[in-house]
């Protein structure tokens, strides 16, 4: 294996076999580097088609997270990771399984867009909601052929109309919880969002968003078109 640290390029002898593995957003830049993916993407790079495979950097997945703030009534430090509970819930009775997911931050926890808009308390602490089953899609494209070159990531978060009905129910959950009697003496006020409604919790939710650093699905495992691996991470046609 060739490879290239801190401008220096490296090369490391493998007795049997090497498995590579780079994770949902340098997986399909390699491939497609190498030869191995949708061949206009790979043409339009001025890169040779080994094999065509239209679902490489495609499918990306990933929990849309955001998160509901509270000020402190008296300070407290965060104490071991900082983030020491968390619950499932359902955005809708009726489902099967849980799709939401919330974690109790022991700090403030904000995008910059709403931290712009809302402010950050000097000390304080957060849910951090997220939907745990989202059907939006996104990619991961090339920008050029080099190594060196970074990719191009759309993450197309909350693009599907369920999962912003799911995050917006999260934040409901979240507020219900934070302000409730038992929490009560943890609380001086609540940062953001307060007490928005339909349209305006929507714009929170979609300011809120952030990644709950969970991407993949962008080398994915199957038998129909879009897949790029088999049940034994073999990729389809090398």
């Amino acid at each position: 294996v060739e490879f290239s640290h801190n401008g220096t390029t490296h090369r490391v002898g493998a007795a049997s076999e090497v498995v590579l593995s780079l994770g949902a957003i340098h997986t399909p830049k390699v491939l497609m580097q190498s030869g191995i993916g949708e061949c206009t993407e790979l043409q339009r790079h001025g890169i040779p088609v080994v094999q065509h495979l239209p679902g490489v950097g495609q499918n990306l997945q990933d929990h849309p997270g955001f998160g509901v703030t509270w000020e402190y009534a008296v300070p407290l430090p965060p104490r071991n990771t900082g983030s020491e509970a968390v619950f499932f819930a359902k955005s809708d009775a009726g489902l099967d399984t849980p799709d939401l997911q919330a974690s109790q931050l022991e700090f403030p926890f904000s995008s910059a867009e709403n931290t712009a808009r809302f402010g950050a308390p000097g000390f304080g602490w957060s849910w951090v909601g997220g939907v745990v089953r989202p059907k939006s899609r996104g990619a991961v494209r090339l920008t050029g052929p080099d190594p060196g070159d970074p990719v191009a990531i759309e993450a197309n978060m909350l693009s599907h109309p369920d999962d912003v009905m799911a995050a917006v129910a999260c934040v409901e959950l979240c507020r219900e919880i934070g302000n409730s009697a038992a929490l009560r003496p943890f609380v001086k006020r609540e940062v953001m969002p307060g007490n928005l409604r339909g349209a305006e919790l929507e714009c929170f939710v979609r300011d809120a968003v952030v990644t709950y650093w969970h991407q993949s699905c962008t080398a994915k495992m199957g038998r129909d078109a879009m897949s790029v691996v088999d049940g034994d991470l073999k990729v389809y046609g090398i």
